[in-house]
């Protein structure tokens, strides 16, 4: 099979979605491990070089611009370039894994298939509509719902990694031809140093209302009111905080956007636990690498997050007492640490080339 992943609309130096570009890279080197892919061809651009620098012989890399293409380069790279790359290599499949089609796309014989990640814009009209503001421009809310909804019915085939995700994509588009591939891990949980002092807390905060940043804040600081050894703790805050919000005293330190080899250190040296708040996800990655770093991540009991993580660290967000007693029970040590099994990248590509070739068969 001769397949083309195109990665040149990504930056791979100040990416928005750390999400999104994992499972880009990620997918990426699954498919240069596959047997059952005889060529593969990777649309980069210079951020990238770096990454595919040493690459095996069937694998090609094409740097096809300089830099990430931004504003009118970018319409012209979704709309004309990426169809003419396509056209010029001629693979069986074409895997976008941003999940987002030229309006009219031209890539000869080649089929489509497009990783189709999230309905975000579905969550973002229903608050709209609830409280008549949005934290988008509602032109840029139609576009990015247009764009998904095209995605949805003119791919040969749709990527998406949880049931929830197939649910909602089959609620707008129920002839779409769906495989739910999953996202890949490659790091194994560490042994467990049972005798290690550790006492701090990582959570996650973001711009996006979605990720629940003022909630967060008010939560762990109802927990840390409770907690007679609260004066030991110290709360690591990894992300941006919206602009209105502040951190409520010196024990909580604020990490910005870290590197995750950095993240994985924190997590390992220092965290006893990890908390994520969130209204929407279409997999909540953030609590699954925080158990697969051997910390125990208590999360919002959303459907996503409910498929990928045990039940026993789950909390409602809208219950305080909830929370501060799950969070209790994992602090403290009551609840036997568990890390489910995931599969690794080079699993999830196998899926993916299986459901293309199954594709092919007319399946």
């Amino acid at each position: 099979m001769k397949v083309l992943i195109s990665l040149t609309d990504q930056s791979f130096q100040r990416t928005k979605s750390m999400g999104i570009f994992n499972v880009s890279m990620g997918l990426t080197k699954g498919l240069m491990n596959n047997p059952m892919v005889s060529e593969l061809h990777i649309l980069g651009n210079e951020e990238c070089r770096e990454a595919f620098a040493d690459v095996p012989p069937h694998v090609h890399v094409h740097l096809t611009h300089k830099a990430v293409p931004r504003r009118f380069g970018r319409v012209w790279w979704d709309q004309i370039g990426l169809c003419r790359a396509i056209r010029k290599i001629a693979p069986d499949w074409v895997i976008l894994p941003k999940g987002v089609p030229p309006f009219i796309p031209a890539f000869g014989k080649a089929k489509m298939a497009c990783y189709v990640h999230d309905v975000m814009w579905e969550h973002y009209e229903q608050r709209s509509s609830a409280d008549r503001k949005g934290p988008f421009p509602w032109h840029e809310l139609l576009y990015f719902r247009n764009l998904s909804l095209r995605a949805m019915r003119i791919s040969d085939l749709v990527l998406t990694h949880t049931r929830f995700n197939a649910e909602r994509i089959l609620h707008y588009q129920p002839s779409a031809k769906i495989a739910r591939i999953g996202i890949g891990y490659d790091d194994l949980p560490p042994e467990q140093d049972k005798n290690a002092e550790k006492y701090d807390v990582l959570t996650y905060v973001s711009t996006f209302p979605h990720k629940c940043t003022p909630l967060t804040i008010e939560r762990i600081s109802a927990w840390l009111n409770n907690r007679p050894d609260a004066d030991k703790i110290r709360i690591h805050v990894v992300g941006s905080l919206p602009e209105s919000i502040q951190l409520p005293d010196a024990r909580w330190i604020h990490h910005a956007r870290i590197p995750f080899a950095e993240l994985r250190l924190l997590l390992r040296d220092k965290c006893r636990m990890a908390v994520y708040f969130s209204d929407y996800e279409s997999y909540g990655m953030p609590p699954v690498e925080c158990l697969l770093n051997g910390v125990p991540c208590v999360a919002s009991d959303i459907p996503p997050i409910r498929e990928n993580i045990p039940a026993q660290y789950l909390f409602r967000n809208a219950d305080e007492a909830d929370f501060i007693t799950t969070a209790n029970a994992a602090y403290d040590g009551k609840i036997p640490f568990e890390c489910p099994s995931f599969p690794t990248w080079e699993e999830v590509a196998q899926r993916c080339v299986e459901a293309m070739k199954k594709a092919d068969a007319g399946c």
